[in-house]
């Protein structure tokens, strides 16, 4: 996806500095600072269509149709930021047809200093260091590790942040405190009834290793205290994990690799452990999971081409989940991606017990 596009920041001290002495030498030239508008904003989007081609284990045929709009837009003044991200989504699956508008982000940042930051509003933490699973992010949304974009919206929270930045083995130090409250109606996604939530987290970067260690409260809900690390190796190959234990409770743990190999060929693998299982529907079994996934940029010298292959593994089931696809890049920032998809394992198992058995998904993206 393409970045920011930020308009104007010092444009004006650059200007006047190029300017003068040019302007000293010819008067028949004026110049007027007034003219030169500073913009004070930067903001990114997408557009998506999708379509889906599904075969179900009772051999009949399913059509489907989604698109998705967002936008993210970022407006500075002084040592204030309005930080927005807004979503919709049209789908169209049997006939059936749904309109979905969300406000993924939407929270006012304020600097006190270099140092002191707080956000207040609805936002997305997006804490941890995996690819695919995330148990450290106790205050975000559940990753689905088949569909990794698709959390994207945040909670109503308070966030005070400390940064600081030194000189020797120990670069970095950061400390965030969160503070979450829910309702009947606020945050009910996150719990349905009256709570107090707090997670702090501090981050250090050291010896070119982060690392963040996090403690989490509430008044309802067991605490929970976690640590994560990404670190590395070489500049092609990094290793990652996070280790979270609940009181009284279970303990996850993910450990990862991402691998870049000389012919441009990514691999990405991840294993996931969980002492209980926690749910069954929403959005994976929470139990022991290995995922490989190998991505090649321009196989055969076609450029802007990548084709990628992902196997998803149930190790308590056997069952499993392939998808094979490919990727082409055009100029004008669009993107084609068509995949395949099949759910294999036996009957009662998390991905043979699906209704779908196989998938042919479409998906073109434009990026502004």
């Amino acid at each position: 996806m393409e970045g920011f596009r930020v308009m104007g920041f010092g444009v004006r001290s650059l200007t006047t500095c190029l300017l003068i002495p040019a302007c000293l030498l010819a008067d028949d030239y004026s110049f007027d600072m007034d003219e030169i508008e500073v913009k004070t904003y930067e903001y990114k989007g997408y557009l998506k269509a999708e379509q889906k081609h599904q075969k179900t284990k009772a051999e009949d045929t399913l059509n489907s149709t989604f698109g998705e709009a967002q936008v993210d837009f970022k407006y500075f003044k002084d040592k204030y930021s309005l930080n927005t991200q807004f979503q919709v989504n049209h789908s169209n699956v049997n006939d059936k047809e749904k309109n979905i508008y969300t406000t993924n982000q939407l929270f006012l940042n304020y600097k006190f200093s270099s140092n002191h930051s707080i956000n207040l509003g609805k936002q997305s933490l997006k804490w941890g260091k995996g690819y695919f699973f995330n148990p450290i992010a106790f205050l975000d949304r559940k990753k689905e590790p088949n569909n990794t974009e698709a959390a994207k919206e945040g909670y109503i929270l308070g966030n005070y942040k400390y940064n600081k930045s030194y000189v020797g083995d120990l670069k970095n130090f950061s400390l965030d405190i969160v503070a979450l409250s829910t309702s009947t109606n606020k945050n009910e996604d996150f719990y349905s009834q009256d709570s107090k939530n707090i997670a702090i987290k501090s981050y250090i970067l050291y010896l070119d290793t982060d690392i963040d260690f996090i403690y989490y409260y509430s008044d309802v809900l067991k605490d929970k205290v976690g640590i994560d690390f990404s670190k590395n190796i070489k500049t092609n190959f990094e290793i990652h994990g996070e280790f979270v234990k609940q009181k009284d409770g279970y303990n996850s743990y993910i450990l990862g690799i991402k691998y870049l190999t000389a012919d441009d060929l990514t691999i990405t693998s991840e294993y996931f452990y969980q002492s209980e299982q926690l749910s069954t529907i929403v959005p994976y079994y929470d139990n022991r999971y290995f995922i490989n996934k190998f991505s090649l940029k321009e196989p055969m010298g076609i450029v802007y081409f990548t084709i990628y292959y992902k196997n998803s593994l149930n190790i308590k089931d056997d069952s499993y989940q392939n998808n094979i696809g490919g990727i082409y890049s055009f100029k004008n920032n669009i993107k084609l991606d068509i995949s395949y998809n099949n759910n294999r394992g036996d009957s009662l198992s998390e991905f043979g017990g699906k209704q779908v058995s196989d998938t042919i998904w479409s998906k073109v993206i434009w990026y502004f």
